[in-house]
């Protein structure tokens, strides 16, 4: 078992269509990965949320969870909604522990990437 594990956090809509993309990159990490170093929660509008997800990672040995928003700047989703969903779930499961990481879309690599897709047009 991974020592801890990826939860890519996506904003989540109603149009299911919309979160396909965030599927087929999640079923594709598990599989360079592992199945249990990589899940997919919503932050609204979509299942699983981040406590559902928490919970299934708890019924492994991982207790701790690295969060990787899929959002490319931080707002109020950043600083407020997911610093307390991470307490709540903390709260929920003792011993289980998340750490936030930057949005992914201020990674250097994500930038540059935007940036040359952007010449390219």
């Amino acid at each position: 078992m991974n020592k801890s594990c990826l939860i890519l956090l996506a904003h989540g809509s109603k149009n299911p269509e919309w979160a396909a993309p965030f599927h087929q990159l999640t079923a594709d990490l598990r599989k360079d990965m592992g199945e249990d170093a990589v899940y997919l929660a919503f932050m609204e509008n979509a299942e699983p949320d981040l406590m559902t997800v928490a919970g299934e990672i708890m019924k492994t040995s991982v207790r701790h969870c690295r969060i990787l928003p899929m959002f490319m700047a931080k707002g109020a989703h950043f600083h407020e909604d997911m610093p307390a969903q991470i307490a709540q779930i903390e709260a929920a499961f003792p011993g289980f522990k998340a750490e936030l990481l930057q949005p992914i879309g201020l990674h250097p690599l994500f930038i540059e990437l935007m940036r040359s897709v952007i010449k390219s047009l």
